[in-house]
């Protein structure tokens, strides 16, 4: 039991020490009334006094807001939507930024993170390509957890930097129909825009989503760092010189220009209190109603008992002659108050999990669906349920009972009810269902490494690596859920390694060849390359720090034909040394 206000009990001592005043100043009185006539003098109410004294305890009890149990309520949360483009390429180990670009870069992360309210936050990291590291979520604790997990270099992504590819995957995370702002704020070094920045700027612009970029590393820049065996050694170009990487600012602000969006310098210290702002000043949308854990107030109960106490100290007071039966009613209202402690639903579902525990699970499922009569919308009983059913082989019952969870408004709940779906769907050999049912798990709660292990092992049945590879479970063999406080299905899911990578889709050909070049000799190449470097720095110095919307399109476009033409230097999928 805890108290919403716990001060007010300080007058509990108060009570017993009025009484006892008020008893001895009736008997002083009553002999005092006995010296002056011989007639009869009834005593004090004793009887009334005790019964006013426990309703003033009571009464302050029932001030204190006692708590106990806890309870889901709906909370609408508003907001809007931010995602975050991370740089996590080589180059941003580099330390001209302390401790380094990207640790600077997630501490910033991190720090906005903190700063949102009721708004949503999800991360893509890229390199040479991109990938969501976590989708658009409210849990921004868990979304920080991944920030600091991330490393630079190309341990799940490709090498090189493409900051286009960053940005267009951004893009596909709003959900296009929501009334919520849109902010998406990019951490990069410049060091490479990647292929067709123009056109992913111009569907920034189209699409009213606001853009930030912010620069990490310094113009001075600073060598790339690489692990070699158990030391850090400079990364080496092709010329055998250490590789310096240094921020573009330049590019970075004409690629804000040609979006419409705004470059906010390499000070990352400044990105929560800017984004913070600017989220304040977005539209805002309800996308999901939020529960919130609170206790349950019993102080109603108390105020209550000191109502009836009152009254049947009135009662006594003037039926004094009645004591007994005014002692049996608070008697009996004593006891109907303890047995309100205990509802018929936890005695069942209590004896349910005792069934289970013995092995009936016919008996277990039975007193569960007596449970789940008497309080429908608890998810931990439907989820008990599901377990039993399970248990006794009954998986598409299971899944019904387990899916009566679902109207729950805890997240917390809700994925564990997805998550018993999801083992009730591969125990009956629906792969499909139990995969969607681990990803709408993931979905509720993406810090779920349980559920994350067994999506991966569903995905690897689906798409086979090896197709002579023993086919992993996510599960014991016959394990089932078990019943109890937790709701959780109880299957322990296999560690292992993860679905294979997919191949990459629609690379057919070389993408750098472009018609007119192809047919370029290695000079034409340079010299093409050459020019091209010219006039783009003679454009970023007509433009200065404030290029307009149409000077950046043409910058970009004319990056872009670079990267097409330099592409021509190697077959396509060769790695180049100076990929960072």
């Amino acid at each position: 039991m805890s108290f919403g206000f716990a001060p007010a009990l300080f007058l509990l001592p108060v009570i017993p020490v009025a009484w006892v005043l008020w008893l001895a100043g009736a008997f002083r009185a009553r002999r005092r009334v006995r010296r002056l006539s011989r007639a009869g003098t009834t005593g004090p109410a004793v009887a009334a006094s005790v019964l006013l004294a426990l309703a003033a305890a009571t009464a302050v009890i029932a001030a204190a807001r006692p708590q106990w149990g806890e309870e889901d309520r709906f909370v609408p949360r508003r907001g809007a939507d931010l995602v975050v483009v991370l740089d996590v390429s080589r180059s941003m180990g580099a330390r001209d930024v302390e401790p380094s670009r990207l640790e600077a870069a997630k501490a910033a992360i991190v720090a906005t993170f903190e700063r949102l309210g009721g708004d949503r936050a999800g991360l893509v990291i890229f390199a040479g390509d991109a990938i969501v590291r976590a989708p658009l979520t409210g849990d921004l604790t868990a979304a920080s957890r991944i920030v600091r997990t991330l490393e630079p270099g190309p341990v799940i992504l490709d090498g090189g930097t493409s900051a286009a590819s960053g940005l267009d995957l951004a893009l596909s995370l709003f959900d296009p129909s929501s009334e919520a702002g849109r902010l998406v704020v990019l951490i990069t070094d410049g060091d490479d825009l990647g292929r067709d920045p123009a056109s992913i700027a111009a569907r920034y612009a189209e699409a009213n989503v606001d853009l930030l970029v912010l620069g990490a590393g310094t113009e001075a820049g600073a060598t790339v760092p690489v692990f070699d065996a158990e030391t850090v050694v400079d990364l080496i170009g092709t010329d055998g010189a250490p590789v310096v990487t240094r921020l573009n600012e330049p590019l970075l602000r004409t690629l804000a220009a040609a979006a419409g969006g705004q470059y906010l310098g390499n000070d990352l210290a400044v990105a929560p209190s800017v984004v913070a702002s600017r989220m304040a000043g977005l539209s805002t949308a309800q996308f999901d109603e939020r529960s919130a854990t609170l206790p349950i107030e019993r102080g109603h109960w108390f105020a209550g008992a000191a109502g009836v106490l009152a009254l049947l100290a009135t009662a006594a007071e003037r039926l004094r002659r009645a004591r007994r039966v005014s002692l049996l009613a608070a008697a009996v209202l004593g006891a109907a108050f303890m047995a309100a402690c205990a509802t018929r639903a936890y005695e069942a579902n209590r004896a349910g999990i005792d069934a289970y525990t013995a092995g009936d699970f016919a008996a277990a499922a039975n007193h569960f669906v007596e449970a789940q009569a008497l309080a429908p919308d608890n998810p931990e009983i439907s989820l008990n349920l599901a377990a039993a059913l399970h248990a006794a082989g009954r998986f598409e019952e299971a899944t019904i009972a387990a899916r009566r969870a679902l109207a729950s408004p805890s997240p917390r709940w809700r994925a564990r009810a997805q998550a018993s779906i999801g083992h009730h769907r591969f125990a009956a050999g629906d792969l499909v269902g139990a995969l969607e049912a681990f990803k709408q798990a993931l979905l509720e709660n993406p810090s779920d490494d349980v559920s994350r292990r067994d999506y991966e092992v569903v995905l690897r049945l689906l798409t086979p690596p090896d197709p002579g590879a023993p086919a992993p479970q996510p599960g014991e063999p016959g394990a089932s859920p078990t019943p109890g406080g937790s709701g959780d299905p109880g299957a322990t899911p296999t560690p292992g390694s993860g679905p294979a990578e997919p191949g990459e889709p629609g690379e057919t050909g070389d993408p750098g060849e472009s018609p007119g070049v192809s047919g370029l000799s290695e000079a034409e190449i340079e010299a093409r390359l050459a020019q091209l470097d010219a006039e783009i720095e003679t454009l970023l110095q007509e433009a200065g720090e404030e290029p307009t919307a149409a000077e950046a399109l043409e910058i970009l476009r004319l990056l872009e034909e670079y990267t097409r033409i330099a592409g021509l230097r190697r077959p396509f999928g060769t790695p180049d040394p100076t990929d960072y």
